[in-house]
């Protein structure tokens, strides 16, 4: 696991290693500079055109220390813009520098706009040294005309510690850099992973500019990156059908008959042993011949026997709050999604809070608005990374479940506070039946090992390993295709 941290806390760390490590700003500008032109240069070839962008603070000081590395490498053909009234004391010093070298500088504020956007067309690569963690509110003026003219530009762009624009507390719709490559100061930063922000950050590579570790050490956690790969214990060689757990699933519906196939073969890949499907009566027929391995039945009231699992919502349809209530009432582990968390969010919004035992709910974006809106009945802002954040951990608290948001990135968030980004970078995944596959991979791991936890957290680890493989054998695929290849997913995470 890798911490993300806040914005404020790595300033903070930057200032204690000033005062407390007593380590000369212009030493850590100086190491900041050196890596990230170490890690940019592999990019790089000798024609290049190289714009940099640099702001009045400290991050446009480590582009004008890139600038000189890269001019005495012998990548000359460079032209830098300066912006800013107020300029840091390091960030002068560096542009004394650049002077000195005789390098070509425009001034912003003394430019034409219409000059500045031509430079940054044609460009091969654009430095943004524009704005660093400290920024506290949206882009605006000339600093945003240059962020919007280096987004037009097809030149590929290099990011120093964060895109400029990005922030902890700046709406994610606001203007900021897209970059290519980001080169990240000391830890990751939690604002580089709300679900709208992660792709403008492009490749992420964290470098420690000098920090010292007693003072790294020292910084909060935020959340956490998982960059593992899924584990799971090998199943004993005594195990048989009943001992692998059994996948009660509720869904189906005459509109929806695919998405219940989908989990129930999911179940089975994830080693279930059984999988039984309630349905509907018009569907029964059909999803009795279509799954010849799933035991088939139509609820009609009758009492409900224990399960590993439930897994209620695939497929189900609308109007389906008062059957979640009973399903509530058994207290059974259970993995709520699709059409079961509309059916929650609208109990939700009735002001009912129906008792539930061990809870996973699954939500892609738009289910988890729908969850947001429903419990606190108005709509939440989850535009900037503090309030996505800060949403997700509260509804999970509030509702004592298991979160599972999906989108490019999976959060997942449990009752304690605790939150995991799954990096994703993979939109082969985001394909119809995706989320079905995942939901049965979960209830199978919750049906087995009864750790809501454990099961969101492997459950989605397989799910991405499965995309990965299914990526690499057919480019572009169905979810059945990534059925096929999710077996194999999950005996790799045997250990």
């Amino acid at each position: 696991m890798k911490s993300l941290v806040l914005a404020t806390e790595l300033a903070k760390l930057d200032e204690h290693a000033q005062s407390i490590a007593n380590i000369p700003p212009l030493c850590l500008m100086e190491s900041a500079g050196l890596l990230i032109y170490q890690n940019w240069k592999p990019y790089l070839a000798k024609d290049d055109r190289l714009v940099f962008l640099c702001g009045g603070g400290n991050n446009g000081g480590d582009a004008l220390v890139v600038s000189r590395y890269a001019f005495q490498d012998g990548f000359t053909n460079q032209l830098l813009i300066f912006i800013g009234k107020r300029i840091s004391d390091s960030s002068a010093i560096h542009r004394s520098v650049a002077n000195a070298y005789g390098l070509p500088i425009l001034k912003a504020e003394e430019t034409e706009l219409s000059v500045l956007a031509s430079e940054l067309a044609q460009a091969a690569w654009i430095i943004d040294g524009l704005m660093g963690i400290g920024l506290k509110g949206s882009l605006g003026g000339l600093t945003a005309s240059l962020v919007d003219a280096a987004n037009r530009s097809k030149a590929r762009t290099l990011s120093i510690d964060v895109p400029s624009g990005l922030g902890d507390e700046i709406a994610c719709t606001e203007t900021m850099i897209h970059a290519d490559v980001t080169v990240t100061m000391g830890s990751l930063k939690r604002s580089m992973f709300h679900p709208a922000t992660r792709s403008a950050c492009g490749t992420i590579v964290c470098v420690n500019p000098s920090f010292p570790p007693f003072l790294l050490e020292r910084v909060p956690q935020a959340a956490q990156l998982c960059d593992r790969k899924a584990f799971l214990p090998k199943l004993d060689s005594s195990e048989y059908k009943n001992s692998r757990a059994h996948v009660g699933i509720f869904g189906g519906s005459t509109s929806y008959t695919g998405a219940v196939r989908l989990s129930a073969k999911a179940c089975f890949a994830t080693r279930a042993g059984l999988v039984s499907l309630y349905c509907d009566p018009e569907v029964f027929n059909l999803a009795a011949t279509s799954s010849p391995s799933v035991m088939v039945k139509v609820y009609e009231g009758q009492p409900i026997p224990a399960f590993g699992a439930l897994l209620v919502g695939p497929g189900w349809g609308p109007g389906r709050e008062d059957l979640l209530t009973t399903l509530f009432a058994t207290g059974q582990s259970m993995v709520l999604d699709a059409d079961g968390l509309r059916a929650y969010a609208s109990l939700l919004a009735q002001g009912l809070r129906p008792q539930h035992g061990p809870l996973i709910l699954t939500p892609h974006l738009g289910e988890l608005k729908t969850l947001l809106d429903g419990f606190y009945g108005a709509k939440q802002d989850t535009q900037s990374p503090d309030s996505f954040f800060a949403s997700i951990q509260d509804l999970a608290k509030q509702l004592g479940v298991t979160l599972v948001v999906k989108s490019s990135l999976v959060h997942i968030v449990d009752e304690k506070g605790r939150v995991v980004v799954i990096e994703g970078n993979n939109p082969s995944l985001g394909v119809a039946g995706s989320g079905d596959v995942l939901c049965g991979v979960i209830a199978a791991l919750l049906a087995k090992y009864q750790d809501c936890w454990f099961a969101a957290l492997e459950g989605s680890l397989i799910h991405q390993e499965a995309g990965r493989l299914a990526k690499s054998a057919y480019g572009y695929y169905d979810s059945e295709a990534l059925l096929a290849i999710l077996g194999k997913a999950v005996q790799e995470a045997e250990h």
